[in-house]
C-alpha cells in the first residue's frame, strides 16, 4: 500500500500543539519516509493535540474557584507513545521525529531515540538513518550520553550489560562519522527506565533503546 496524505496528515497532525510545537521538514526525502512510514494499519485520520495543563483550585482564599494555565509541556516521549498508539509504527516514529524542525520541551528531552531487536545491539537501517540525521544536525564541542535500555526479560545484570552494549555500539557509529568533534559517554539503565509497560511486545519493543541526550 502506498503512503497517502491522509496517512501523512495521521503522523504530522500528532505534532500540533498550543503550546509545544513540532513543525515537518517541508523537504522530506520522500523515499525515505515511504520506507520508514508505509504500512496496512494507517488507512485512517487521526488529530491530536496537547494544549497547556490548567490547575483548578477549589475554595482558594476568597474565590471559589480559580483556573491557572500549568507548564507542563508534552515530551517527545509522550508524542512518540500517542504516535505508536495510533498505530504508527516505531520506526517510522523514530524518523518523524528526528525531522522536526523545531522543538521546545523537557530540558532533558533526548535529542535521538533508536531501536533494537530483542536481544540484540546491532543497528538497524532505520537507526544508523537516525543518527545520520542527528549527526548533521550536531554542532562543534558537542558532549553528548549515550543511554542504553533494554525490556525486562531476562536477568538484571545481562539486561545491564545488553544496554551497555547498546549505547557503546550507538557511541562507535557516532564517533566513525562525526563530521565535527563530539565527546561522547556510555551508559546503561538496563531495564531499569522503562518508558511504557513491558507487559506486552509492543511496550517491550519500545524499551529496548538508546537515547542520545
Amino acid at each position: 500500500m502506498n503512503i497517502t496524505k491522509r496517512q501523512l496528515l495521521l503522523a504530522l497532525s500528532l505534532f500540533c500543539f498550543a503550546a509545544s510545537s513540532v513543525y515537518a521538514s517541508s523537504n522530506h526525502d520522500q523515499s525515505a519516509f515511504h520506507h520508514y512510514c508505509n504500512g496496512i494499519d494507517l488507512e485512517f485520520e487521526q488529530q491530536v493535540q496537547v494544549a497547556p495543563g490548567r490547575r483548578i483550585l477549589v475554595n482558594h482564599s476568597a474565590f471559589p474557584l480559580i483556573e491557572q494555565v500549568g507548564d507542563y509541556h508534552a515530551s517527545g516521549t509522550f508524542i512518540e507513545q500517542q504516535m505508536i498508539a495510533a498505530g504508527v509504527q516505531g520506526n517510522c516514529a523514530e524518523y518523524l521525529l528526528s525531522h522536526a524542525k523545531s522543538w521546545q520541551g523537557e530540558s532533558k528531552e533526548a535529542l535521538a531515540r533508536v531501536y533494537f531487536s530483542f536481544n540484540s545491539a546491532e543497528l538497524t537501517s532505520a537507526s544508523r538513518y537516525l543518527l545520520n540525521q542527528l549527526l548533521a544536525r550536531l554542532r562543534t564541542n558537542n558532549t553528548l550520553t549515550v543511554e542504553g535500555h533494554t525490556d525486562d526479560i531476562g536477568s538484571e545484570e545481562y539486561n545491564f550489560a545488553l544496554g551497555l552494549r547498546r549505547a557503546e555500539s550507538v557511541e562507535a557509529y557516532l564517533k566513525q562519522y562525526a563530521q565535527t568533534p563530539v565527546q561522547l559517554q556510555s551508559v546503561s539503565y538496563g531495564e531499569k527506565r522503562p518508558i511504557t509497560t513491558n507487559a506486552s511486545e509492543t511496550g517491550r519493543a519500545q524499551n529496548r533503546r538508546v537515547e542520545i541526550k
